[in-house]
């Protein structure tokens, strides 16, 4: 039996795909697409054995279909589809027939069957986000994520429960260098373990939130946690371990406080890190009444020197940063100030928002 659908529909679909189906993987099979027709309804699942995509059109066609096929090769197919209408019909190869205006392919596919199962949550239980606000938190914390895949509970953002009273989700990362965290209020948010979402689910998260605003659903169990949003639900496996204790490295009663003008403070690193010498002090910053003056220098370059002006009051002294991580944080920042606060040399760096209380980042320093 013949399906019919629209070719932008279907390219949709097959674009969420695209960052899941496994391209290099020893198991052909999750290369593939499944591709499953019923009740005017196609979905499309693909999965990398750790999380799974799933998403479902509207199509044209009575009786059933069910195919795995190659994924890309299908996604480039219909993507260079002559025609809007674009016909599917199950070939005699396990596989499936694309027919656009007097276009004809024929795509070799698997045996269904041995598709891998799908991960799925063992809670009826969903929470009602808006996108625009888990983007920002994704957003305002993802750069710290680590990659090193030794430190396997780093490799992920960590959701869990804010501090102050009411239902806060949390999320933190953490590369052992730097840290951030973001809250908001998120209504019937409560957990009494924190979730450890991997960084590649992420990644397909942020291109979720990147739809623009609405709502999002989100449920979890022990394992899994899933996201809901139109047409489109990705499942992603937690990572099993323990997040460090983070709050412990967060110092208190940090007695130099620094406001900066955001752009002014970008600018001056920016240049300050072309002369940093990447294996020594990187950008040095020395505080002074109503001024920071930012430095690097390289043996085999030279140096520079910039001042820039601060609201600081406090004594006089030195600390050096690596840049990058400066850079990070300030990047996720639409304030027109920044608050440096500081104890010394070799403690933490504290960054807070002009204005959102719910977010903080911290930059370990470099030695002098």
């Amino acid at each position: 039996m013949d399906f019919k659908i629209k070719k932008t529909d279907f390219l949709n679909l097959l674009r969420w795909t695209q960052g899941i189906a496994e391209k290099r993987s020893t198991m052909q099979i999750l290369s593939n697409v499944l591709l499953e027709a019923a009740d005017k309804c196609l979905k499309v699942t693909a999965t990398d054995l750790e999380m799974a995509l799933v998403t479902e059109g509207a199509i044209e066609g009575k009786g059933g279909l069910r195919l795995a096929v190659n994924s890309k090769h299908l996604y480039d197919i219909v993507r260079e589809a002559p025609a809007e209408e674009i016909q599917l019909a199950k070939s005699d190869t396990l596989g499936v027939e694309v027919s656009s205006g007097k276009a004809r392919f024929k795509i070799v596919g698997m045996n269904p069957d041995d598709y891998p199962q799908i991960p799925q949550v063992n809670s009826k239980t969903e929470i009602l986000m808006e996108a625009d606000a888990l983007s920002e938190m994704v957003e305002n914390t993802f750069y710290a994520v680590s990659t090193d895949e030794t430190r396997y509970t780093l490799n992920g953002l960590y959701f869990t429960q804010g501090k102050a009273p009411g239902n806060l989700l949390r999320v933190v990362a953490t590369d052992g260098h730097r840290l951030s965290y973001s809250e908001r209020p998120v209504e019937k948010w409560k957990v009494d373990k924190g979730l450890l979402v991997p960084r590649k689910g992420i990644q397909e998260l942020k291109k979720l939130l990147a739809e623009g605003s609405g709502e999002l659903f989100f449920s979890h169990d022990e394992k899994t946690v899933r996201f809901r949003r139109g047409p489109v639900t990705l499942l992603v496996r937690l990572i099993e371990g323990e997040f460090p204790a983070y709050e412990q490295v967060i110092p208190q009663q940090l007695d130099r406080i620094a406001s900066i003008e955001r752009d002014l403070l970008v600018g001056a690193m920016r240049r300050a890190s072309i002369l940093a010498s990447t294996e020594g002090r990187g950008v040095r910053f020395g505080f002074s009444n109503n001024l920071l003056e930012v430095t690097s220098s390289h043996p085999d370059v030279g140096e520079t020197s910039e001042e820039i002006p601060a609201d600081y009051k406090g004594s006089k002294f030195e600390v050096a940063f690596n840049p990058k991580y400066l850079l990070d944080v300030l990047s996720v920042l639409e304030d027109k100030k920044v608050v440096l606060e500081l104890k010394d040399d070799v403690s933490p760096c504290v960054i807070r928002s002009e204005f959102d209380r719910n977010f903080l980042a911290l930059v370990m320093p470099m030695r002098l």
